[in-house]
Order: structure tokens, then sequence, then C-alpha cells
């Protein structure tokens, strides 16, 4: 489940301190105007919602059953920079992580996914994309199981702007999905891995 480091408890706590209405905890949803990203809201608890996070009997943060799988293994975070302060996603690496995806560059692109024999799935991510972190890890696990049948690889778009700007990422996490040579499919955003599966094996 998410782990959340002292710091950002910490600001959890500060920010509910201010509410009149002790019952309310911060809730992490999706955004309703982008809804492959995440945002805090104040909420009330629900029966059948998982508490990642309480202090001293007072709920702090809260998971609906809808989100919760896409925050496994994932670390939250408050962090203070000149530019702005606020929550973060991460992921947290697995013990014995056994992905794998290829890490791509405008360099060897071409070489990489547009000549491969197999089908071949591009993420276009970022460090700094927490709806990219959520989903990595969906992409590790199938490029282990689809290992010699299908290739997982990812471009990191703040590197590789050549490669970004050729296909037009406006949005990210965005996926492509290569066969022959041709692009034939896209998904946009974080979705479940039963949508992953499906274009995947639709393309073997």
């Amino acid at each position: 489940m998410l782990t959340v480091t002292a710091s950002a408890k910490e600001k959890l706590k500060e920010a509910l301190q201010e509410q009149a209405d002790t019952q309310m905890a911060i809730r992490i949803i999706p955004s309703p105007s982008k809804p492959d990203q995440l945002q805090l809201a104040l909420d009330k608890p629900k029966e059948e919602d998982q508490v990642v996070e309480s202090d001293d009997a007072k709920k702090l943060l809260l998971v609906g059953p809808d989100v919760a799988p896409a925050l496994e293994g994932m670390r939250m975070d408050y962090q203070e920079t000149p530019q702005g302060s606020g929550f973060t996603m991460s992921r947290l690496a697995p013990e014995g992580n056994a992905s794998k995806v290829i890490e791509v560059v405008d360099q060897n692109f071409e070489e990489v996914v547009l000549r491969s024999d197999l089908p071949t799935e591009v993420d276009f991510w970022a460090p700094w994309c927490g709806p990219c972190h959520m989903v990595s890890p969906i992409y590790d696990k199938l490029s282990e199981e689809y290992e010699g049948r299908f290739k997982f690889c990812k471009v990191n778009v703040d590197e590789n702007r050549q490669t970004a700007m050729e296909y037009q990422i406006m949005s990210i996490p965005m996926q492509l999905f290569f066969k022959d040579g041709e692009l034939v499919d896209s998904i946009v955003g974080a979705v479940p891995e039963s949508e992953i599966r499906t274009r995947v094996e639709a393309w073997l």
C-alpha cells in the first residue's frame, strides 16, 4: 500500500488542524478535470475506505477502493524547494526488481523500437509525473511476463525531446504501441493493468 513519509504526515496533520470539523480527513482522488492525475481533497471517512495514515485515533489520509490499487508500492512525500512546495508521489524500488523494460533515447529509438522484431510498447514518462510512477510497476510486471514475445520500452521526455516532439507527446503518461515499425495503438493517462494487458494481447 502507499507509504507516507514523516514530513508528509506532519503536513497532513497541519492541514487538518485548520479544519473546524474534526471528522474531516484528506482523501486521494482522481482529478475531476484530468482523471489520469490524482489530487488531495477534504472529505469524511466512508466505510469502504482504506486509512493510510492516522494520528491519535484521528484519520488523516484516506484512499477509496477505486484508487488503492494504483498506489501500491508508491511513496508520498512533502518537499519544499525554491520553485515551490507540495506533496509528491514516487515509486519505491521493488526488491529484486525483475523489470525487463528497456530505457530508450533519441539516438537508438529507431533501432530499438522501429526495427524491433517484436511488438513494442513505449512508455513516455518523466520523473516529476505522479501518474507515470503509478503505471510503471505494471509495465515492469508485464515486461517479465511477456519476455521474448513483447518488448517494453520507456522514454524520458525531459531528456529525449526529439522523440517526444516527433510523436507529438503533449500529455504523459502516454503509451505508444508499434508493430513492424508502424505506430498501431496508444493509451493516454494512467489506466488499469487489465486495459494495458488487453492492448498487449491484441498486438501479439
